[in-house]
């Protein structure tokens, strides 16, 4: 792995959990084993993370949205005929209104996480965005995991009630 070794003997050690987390996300174990290799494809060329078994669980995790993303493009474009023949058909879009309906919320709520005190926007963040784990955030923020899921509680109703304020 490019003189990685950390990240190799890291990802040998816990292929096995890595492989079961990615069955979890994917749905079989099939797509799971394609997903790890492309998960070691593009580690080989990555520089040495700090912590390295949480970085491959990102990698895998970022991977199996991507690749969930492109199939929901591709079943809005084609349609499984009964013969078993796809037929593309055009993707449904939203339409202007519900755009600009989906814009102004999420502006509201990056307004309502900047209003937050940083620690409590870094916890909301990681959790909602980016799936961390709570033991996970509690390491990276040094704080107790009750605490992570006090802040996270309490920075999400914020952004409920910016959210609903400004309807």
């Amino acid at each position: 792995m490019a003189g990685n070794s950390d990240l190799l003997t890291c990802y040998l050690a816990n292929r096995g959990d890595l492989l079961k987390y990615a069955a979890g996300i994917t749905g079989d174990y099939v797509h799971a084993e394609d997903l790890l290799q492309e998960v070691w494809i593009r580690c080989q060329s990555s520089e040495k993370p700090e912590n390295p078994l949480h970085f491959l669980y990102r990698v895998v995790r970022n991977l199996a949205v991507d690749k969930y993303r492109a199939q929901g493009r591709e079943r809005q474009c084609f349609v499984q005929a009964d013969e078993g023949i796809a037929i593309a058909v055009p993707a449904p879009t939203a339409d202007a209104e519900t755009n600009m309906s989906d814009r102004q919320e999420l502006d509201a709520i990056m307004a309502a996480l900047d209003e937050l005190p940083e620690k409590t926007k870094q916890a909301v963040l990681l959790c909602r965005f980016e799936g961390w784990k709570l033991r996970e955030i509690a390491a990276e923020l040094d704080i107790p995991i009750g605490s992570v899921h006090r802040i996270i509680a309490q920075g999400l109703e914020h952004c409920r009630k910016h959210l609903y304020a400004s309807e």
